[in-house]
Parts: structure tokens; C-alpha cells; sequence
């Protein structure tokens, strides 16, 4: 599914990825904020022209301050499409992630949410998972799993499988902390792409094919 007419939607900023290697805590903040943020806002505008139409509860943007909880050393933002107008961090993400190494667009999950206990069981023992798996070979997507790390790396892929579903839940057990579907774009090898407007075009495409399962998700 494509951009409606009109998108606004430019690409990532390239100096934006320069940004998460500042030193300091508050002024990396300030500076994702300043330098990438508005481009995740027209990103954001965008998508929910194209996926709202076809959603059956609205979905609504959101982008995070980077000063919570208390400590938290930001070394990636993201924008996340949910129905929910606050706490979308207890449920099932569209999400739009970005990196220092990499951009990521996908349906995800924090495994600390206590809702994830019912979508791992439905996965792994009802058609959700067949679904899932579904979804990722006819938009070349992959499941892949993130283990914490100390800043600044923030976070470890320690699992990735196209096809292996049961695998990523029980390395999820092991040490899993995040938990995904979707497509990963490695910076620097895909910043061209990210940086011009055909990451929004894909973006829509990819969470257009996750809403169906997003939503089953949010309705169980």
C-alpha cells in the first residue's frame, strides 16, 4: 500500500544518525529531538493518512521525550502507531525505529509487557503464528530478538529468523527484552535508502501488512 498523494514524508535526516554518538545524556536528548523527530512527524502524518482508512479503530502517533524512566540513557527514538493514546508500551507496536546502526520497521513488542504472555501463546499454538510467518515471507520481513546492552549500544540482536517463531520465544526467555517482526535496514550500508522518501513508501507497506495481525492482537 502506497502513500496517499501528497506524502510529506523527505527521508531521515543523514546528520541524524551522527546525533546518537554525543556524549552527553541531555544533549543527545535535545539533539534526537531536534534533528530527527521532525522528520519522524511528517513520517507519522503520512502513515496515518494511509493506514488509518483501513484501520478499524483510529490509530494515533506517537514519539517519545527520551526522559523516562528516570536514568534512561537514550541511544535510539522511534514513532509508534497504536490505538491506545497513552501506554502503547503495554501492547503490540507498529513501530518505526531508529539507530545509530540501524532503522527498523516493524511490529514489536517489550516481552516485559504483560500481554506478551498471550501473544507468545497464540503464536506458538494457534493460526497467529502461521499468520505471522505468512506475513513475513510475502514482505520479506524476519523475527528477530534484542537482548539489553550498556549504552552506547542500548541493545544486542541476538536472534533473527525469517521462519523460526518458537525459536525467538524461547530466546526471549533467555534473555530476550524486545521482541519484533519486520524489515531492518543496517546503516551505513542502506543510509541512501533511509535518507529519501522511499522508507516512507515502505514503511507503509510493511505496517499496512502487519495492521491485520496488529489488530487481532490489540482485539484479544
Amino acid at each position: 500500500m502506497l502513500f496517499q498523494p501528497g506524502a510529506s514524508f523527505p527521508g531521515l535526516p543523514r546528520e541524524g544518525f551522527d546525533v546518537f554518538g554525543i556524549k552527553s545524556h541531555e544533549q543527545r536528548r535535545l539533539a534526537i529531538l531536534d534533528v530527527i523527530h521532525p522528520a519522524l512527524k511528517l513520517l507519522a502524518d503520512d502513515l496515518l493518512a494511509s493506514l488509518n482508512p483501513r484501520a478499524t479503530e483510529p490509530l494515533h502517533a506517537h514519539l517519545p521525550q527520551l526522559n523516562w524512566p528516570r536514568g534512561y540513557r537514550s541511544f535510539c527514538t522511534w514513532l509508534v502507531l497504536s490505538r491506545e493514546t497513552h501506554g502503547y508500551q503495554e501492547g503490540a507496536q507498529l513501530n518505526v525505529g531508529v539507530h545509530a546502526d540501524q532503522v527498523a520497521v516493524r511490529l514489536g513488542w517489550d516481552t516485559a509487557a504483560d500481554a506478551f504472555g498471550r501473544f507468545e501463546f497464540l503464536s506458538r499454538h494457534a493460526d497467529l503464528g502461521r499468520d505471522l510467518i505468512e506475513v513475513a515471507g510475502e514482505q520479506s520481513l524476519a523475527l528477530r530478538v534484542f537482548a539489553a546492552a550498556p549504552w552506547p549500544e542500548g541493545s544486542t540482536l541476538v536472534f533473527e529468523s525469517p521462519v523460526k517463531l518458537s525459536e525467538s520465544f524461547d530466546e526471549v526467555r533467555r534473555r530476550g527484552v524486545w521482541w519484533e517482526i519486520g524489515r531492518r535496514y543496517p546503516v551505513p550500508d542502506a543510509l541512501d535508502h533511509v535518507c529519501s522518501p522511499e522508507l516512507g513508501r515502505e514503511a507503509a507497506e510493511i505496517l499496512g501488512a502487519l495492521l491485520p495481525i496488529y489488530e487481532r492482537i490489540s482485539g484479544e
